[in-house]
């Protein structure tokens, strides 16, 4: 679980990072990704993984953190995805069912 959190924060700050850069180059709402076919493609297959990684936020929490978490999904992506892992990680103090599952057990 150590590396699964390290990889996590390294992630949340690269994204962090990554977020902010392409924020000062150019707007989101100007971006050009839509207009390009495989700009299209990766934002189908971008938001495909963000339904079934907030299908399993789902499962493990409350309907008010499901929406937020999932707010969160939409707006800044893959950064909130390695927050909720490192949430997870040390929610669950090292159990992989609680990791996985939360109060689900």
């Amino acid at each position: 679980m150590t590396i699964a959190k390290l990889i996590s924060y390294c992630i949340a700050v690269a994204m962090a990072i990554v977020i902010y850069w392409a924020q000062t180059q150019v707007s989101l709402f100007d971006s050009p990704i839509p207009q390009l076919p495989w700009g299209v493609v990766s934002l189908v297959d971008l938001y495909a993984g963000f339904t079934l990684f907030g299908l399993w936020i789902a499962y493990k929490e409350t309907v008010l953190k499901t929406f937020f978490w999932i707010i969160g999904l939409i707006v800044l992506g893959n950064f909130t995805t390695a927050l909720y892992v490192i949430y997870s990680i040390n929610k669950a103090n090292g159990d992989m069912k609680v990791f996985f599952l939360g109060d689900n057990i």
